[in-house]
């Protein structure tokens, strides 16, 4: 006796009825295709970002999730896929609060290039670093006067 199936729900039935019990759905003759096993579902949509299922992504950075979204956002800016895990159900702003709890993935292939990139980063923030008032002190002392472009007053 042929058997007939619900495409959606699955459930199988014998030949002669043309609706499934449970959705409604009309029956076919042919079974539906095997279901996604629930770990390969899982597997294919824990990848967030610019990345492929199989890429083999690795950490360049964590800290918190304001700076680790500034970082992975400079990394796309260059033409390096990056982005970031950890943040957290409870929003970006929940997990800022937290030092160390987001990463900065990229490809294994680009990590070299992010590395750079991040110490070239890195290097011109430290010297775009706020002067301390001390060593502010220190070069007025040490000036020889200066003028004002655009008052002419000599400082």
């Amino acid at each position: 006796m042929p058997t007939v199936w619900c495409p959606e729900c699955r459930s199988e039935y014998r030949e002669g009825i043309a609706v499934c019990a449970d959705c409604g759905t009309a029956l076919v003759t042919e079974p539906p295709p095997p279901r996604v096993k629930h770990r390969e579902h899982v597997e294919h949509h824990k990848v967030r970002g610019p990345f492929l299922p199989d890429d083999d992504l690795v950490a360049v950075a964590t800290t918190n999730a304001g700076d680790a979204e500034m970082i992975a956002a400079q990394l796309r800016l260059t033409g390096i896929p990056a982005a970031v895990f950890g943040v957290g159900t409870a929003g970006a702003l929940m997990t800022v609060q937290s030092s160390e709890g987001s990463r900065v993935m990229v490809r294994r292939a680009d990590r070299e290039a992010a590395e750079k990139f991040m110490a070239d980063l890195s290097e011109t923030a430290d010297a775009a670093a706020p002067i301390d008032d001390d060593t502010l002190t220190s070069l007025a002392d040490e000036s020889k006067g200066w003028s004002d472009p655009s008052t002419g007053a000599v400082v």
